[in-house]
């Protein structure tokens, strides 16, 4: 059975048809006896190895994906802001010291300061939840806002504690997220004769 064979030069082996050895040098043209299988040695690669998507050759390959743009420094330093201030809050919490975790005494407010942590993040995530800077900016300050809450009600006033050092940590890491995060200069002005009610 003759099947056809890629052409040589293509970075294809030549494959010798069964029942004879290979020897020296593989002939260029067509053997005596045999009718010539695809197109010439030097030619252009066969449709088949052309073809791109719709049966037009592409000799690029695929068309590249659109580059994603790069992630501003800013985003990703409130990124890194908002992991640390949450995971900080969350570990000063839950910590044991002197044999009792910060959740004893605190409870609910707790709660709030890692909620608080969790919306340093706003401003990281507004375009994948469809928040203005504007708006991303007010719930990150509203975060930071219970965040500096909680640690005037708890963390200072056990200001000696290993735990209270992770918190504080927690909590300047959101309030400086909060305060490097776009939209808070575009904020709109009021003019001392307007009321907003």
């Amino acid at each position: 059975m003759n099947m056809p064979q890629p052409p040589h030069g293509q970075g294809y082996p030549i494959q010798q048809p069964q029942g004879q050895p290979p020897q020296g040098r593989p002939p260029q043209g067509p053997q005596q006896g045999q009718p010539q299988q695809g197109p010439p040695p030097h030619s252009a690669p066969t449709q088949q190895f052309q073809a791109g998507p719709g049966g037009h050759w592409d000799p690029a390959g695929p068309p590249a994906k659109p580059a994603k743009p790069p992630v501003p420094k800013v985003v990703s330093a409130i990124w890194a802001l908002g992991l640390i201030s949450l995971a900080a809050t969350v570990i000063g919490l839950s910590v044991k010291e002197d044999g009792f975790n910060a959740w004893h005494s605190v409870h609910a407010w707790g709660g709030l300061a890692i909620a608080g942590a969790l919306l340093t993040l706003a401003p990281a995530v507004a375009t994948s939840v469809n928040l203005t800077p504007q708006r991303a900016w007010q719930v990150a300050a509203c975060g930071a806002g219970a965040l500096l809450l909680f640690w005037v009600l708890f963390v200072l006033p056990a200001a000696g504690s290993n735990t209270s050092l992770v918190v504080t940590i927690g909590a300047a890491a959101g309030v400086i997220a909060a305060w490097i995060a776009p939209g808070r200069e575009s904020a709109p002005t009021q003019r001392a004769d307007q009321h907003t009610w």
